[in-house]
Formats: C-alpha cells, structure tokens, sequence
C-alpha cells in the first residue's frame, strides 16, 4: 500500500540528498512526479544531476517537466538510452509491438537544458556516487525478458537493454544500491560490484529488481544472494513482482519494506 494522498503509477523516480547535493534518478510516467515532490514539500530547484536508469517510458516521460523545472542541467544516462524500445504482450496490449521508449526525442530535451553526458561502464561520477552500467550477463544468470524487444531496421530482436544503469552510494558505513529496473539482472549487478568494485557487503537494496519473471526458485536464490551480501534494509517496488515481494517480505521481516509512492529512506 502506498502513503495516503501520494500517487502511484507504473513507473520509478527518486530524489537523492546527500552531503548537501540534490540529485533525480528517474522521472516515472510523468504524472506522479510534480504532485508526489509538493507531498513531501520538496522541489527540483537545485538539482546538479538527473540520472537515468534505461530508456523506457515509465522511467523517461517526466523528463521534460523535471528540466522545466531544474533549467539547464546534467543528464547521466548510458549511450544507448535513446534505443527503440518497444513491448509485445498479446495479453495487454494489441498483437503487434508497441513503442515503450522515451516519448521525448533527444533534440527536444536538448532544446529544454539537458546537458547529456554518456557513461558506458561503471564509474564514480559524484563524491561518493558511482554510476553502475555495462553490467556482463553471466550465461547462468540471463535474466532477458522475452517480451521486450529492439526495433532493428523494419523488424525486432530480443532487446537485451545495454542501458540498463544502477546507483551505487556510499553511507557512513557500508554503500546503497538504487535500482531502477535492473534489467541488467539484480544478480548480475551484485556479482559486477563485487568483482568489479570489490565490494562485499551492502547496507541496503531499493527499487526495481524486474523479479516479476522470476521461479521461487530463483527468487530464493536471489534472496540468499542479498544475505550473502548482509543486506541491513530491502526495499522494493515497481517491478518487482507481487511473488517476490510476498517472498522477500516473509523472509527478512523488519527489514524488508514495500517501497511504495512517497516512501522516505535515510541513510547517515
């Protein structure tokens, strides 16, 4: 259930303060964006970075108000955050494939104040924030959702989502993971941050972990993954899937929440 009065969309976007900077990851559907931030008496004015976790529209379309608001500002996203990414789903929507990318064009959003800048691999990019993408799939660990495709000239392929990108932020004690789909696959992601930054344990993981595909099976290897990382706090949302978080909920208790609309973490 989300907090009274917030809305809820389908959609991820999250407000970052830390060490006296502002920043945005993601923008959602671009209809819960401008009414949750006046809920919880916050604003954009002041934000240095709008980071972007892939292209889809539910993490895109409120770019444009956000730049509105902003002025003119860095936008972080992977290179390939413009792809054309459609969906085919026959149970929701019509037989053909139907174009679920940014509905703002580049050009448009340059024309607003978007100062792109293109990072492909993981990087630290603000004191204490890296910047997590190009994130290997390991074959054993494919996490591709079939239903998800590339326009590739006037047909499709299996949209592998190279833009997929994660934060990483650093605590008083041990660093964050903010997930905005993680279409990369949550466990690909954790073994990329341990094999990469060397990292070995976390104090909390939020957002979307796209589970909603998942086995119990592998929902409860992932469960024994976030352990292995001694994972303090969960909190999850979007696209998680209603099995995963029934499963995640009843295996780490208090500290494990729903990380609906207007949901507030704080982290020294």
């Amino acid at each position: 259930m989300g907090r009274p009065g917030f809305i809820g969309e389908h959609g991820f976007s999250t407000l970052i303060e830390k060490g006296g900077k502002r920043y945005l990851f993601d923008t959602g559907s671009g209809i819960g964006l401008s009414f949750n931030l006046k809920l919880l008496e916050k604003s954009l004015k002041g934000v240095s970075c709008i980071f972007l976790s892939h292209g889809h529209y539910d993490h895109t379309s409120g770019l444009g108000w956000a730049l509105h608001e902003t002025g003119p500002v860095n936008v972080m996203a992977h290179p390939d955050v413009f792809s054309r990414h459609y969906v085919k789903n026959p149970l929701l929507f019509a037989v053909e494939p139907r174009y679920i990318g940014s509905p703002v064009p580049k050009e448009e959003l340059l024309a607003l104040g978007a100062k792109f800048t293109w990072v492909d691999q993981t990087r630290q990019v603000e004191d204490g924030v890296w910047f997590v993408t190009g994130v290997p799939c390991k074959p054993n660990q494919n996490c591709q959702d079939p239903q998800l495709l590339l326009q590739n000239g006037e047909g499709f392929l299996p949209d592998p989502i190279n833009d997929d990108a994660s934060l990483l932020i650093e605590t008083s004690s041990d660093p964050v993971l903010l997930l905005g789909c993680a279409h990369a696959g949550i466990l690909n992601i954790l073994d990329h941050l341990q094999d990469t930054l060397k990292i070995r344990k976390l104090r909390a993981i939020l957002g979307g972990t796209h589970l909603m595909f998942f086995s119990s099976e592998r929902i409860a290897a992932v469960t024994q993954r976030f352990e292995d990382f001694g994972v303090e706090h969960v909190g999850v949302c979007h696209c998680t899937g209603m099995n995963a978080v029934v499963a995640l909920g009843a295996h780490f208790k208090d500290r494990f929440t729903a990380a609906a609309a207007g949901s507030v973490f704080s982290f020294d």
